[in-house]
């Protein structure tokens, strides 16, 4: 069964279809030039139906991936993040209709399937990547839980953070549902308090936590991180374990910090620059973690907020960017990059 429309999927549908958004447009910008920056995590086949992974953070398929890049070849202007800093400090202009493209968290699959998308189209493009599990053998630890979330039994999961026994049910809206709710409780959790649940659930769950750790997204390798950086694609931090930063100690917040953008320095032969905070919204960065993104010596930094970015008062280090979801469509894509704070 076909889930029912949202209110802001149904509006956004009704002003592609009347063909409206240009006209739309001018009372969005009211008279300010803007900067779009789109965020993705993972470019993949999938099947919905029966994937074992996190479907949240599947961006788009390779092919819709692809209509979208040519889109915001032939439609606006993609920008790079180091033309964004050449703005901001500089006071270079940006063209008009400006977007940029970023990727988070590092999944090899953008190397596969993203990449030579972004060549044929010559879109600039940053990946923020997480250091500590680039060749480290380990997947990243939310798509681990979205492992555990697919394939064990119903009720069979304890947390104390959480009530009620997960998965909720053996049905694929139930695990989904119980996937949200583990995501939501262990993205506020410090990172020893993390660890010491994964290392619970691989003595719990032997088969589940290990072998699925092959079943589900890679980080991509040093090897196809340096092949992109030779292609132009830039590359910044997402810290090394991906913690949610404001429970960090200054201490463990400055080392996420310096020990990210010194190894991607180190990789990449190349200052590294640019930041994105794990999670991205306002219960997982504040005032204090700004102040020390700045210290640590990066010049941008991005949240996961959604909106626009008015070009004339960029803030630099809490900059907007509007998500794109597997369920994203054309019509929702054309008029979320053209009316982002209104539809973003």
């Amino acid at each position: 069964m076909t889930e029912p429309k949202g209110k802001k999927t149904r509006l956004t549908e009704l002003v592609d279809g009347l063909g409206v958004t240009s006209v739309l447009k001018p009372f969005h910008d009211r008279g300010r030039s803007t900067l779009t920056v789109l965020a993705y995590h993972r470019v993949t086949p999938v099947d919905p139906g029966s994937a074992p992974l996190d479907l949240e953070l599947v961006s788009a398929t390779p092919e819709t991936f692809d209509w979208q890049m040519r889109y915001l070849r032939e439609r606006m202007q993609p920008v790079s993040l180091a033309q964004i800093v050449a703005h901001i400090e500089g006071g270079t202009p940006l063209p008009p209709d400006a977007v940029a493209v970023t990727f988070d968290d590092g999944f090899a699959d953008i190397y596969q399937h993203a990449f030579p998308i972004l060549r044929t189209y010559e879109i600039p493009a940053t990946v923020f990547i997480i250091t500590g599990n680039v060749d480290s053998g380990e997947p990243f630890w939310f798509e681990r839980v979205a492992y555990l979330m697919a394939t064990l039994e119903p009720r069979s999961l304890h947390l104390d953070e959480i009530g009620e026994a997960l998965p909720l049910g053996s049905d694929l809206p139930a695990r989904r549902k119980s996937l949200r709710a583990l995501h939501a409780a262990l993205k506020i959790v410090p990172n020893a308090r993390r660890k010491q649940i994964f290392e619970q659930w691989a003595r719990e769950f032997p088969d589940a936590a290990n072998r699925g750790s092959h079943e589900i997204g890679w980080p991509m390798s040093w090897n196809q991180v340096r092949e992109m950086a030779a292609a132009g694609i830039d590359f910044g931090s997402h810290t090394v374990t991906h913690p949610n930063l404001v429970q960090l100690s200054p201490e463990n917040l400055a080392w996420e910090l310096e020990e990210s953008r010194r190894r991607l320095t180190d990789e990449l032969q190349r200052d590294a620059t640019s930041f994105a905070y794990p999670f991205g919204t306002r219960i997982a960065y504040s005032p204090d973690v700004v102040t020390a993104v700045e210290q640590a010596g990066f010049r941008i930094a991005m949240s996961y907020l959604p909106g626009t970015n008015w070009t004339r008062s960029l803030a630099r280090f809490d900059l907007r960017r509007v998500g794109v979801e597997l369920s994203t469509t054309q019509a929702q894509f054309r008029v979320r990059v053209a009316l982002a704070n209104w539809l973003g």
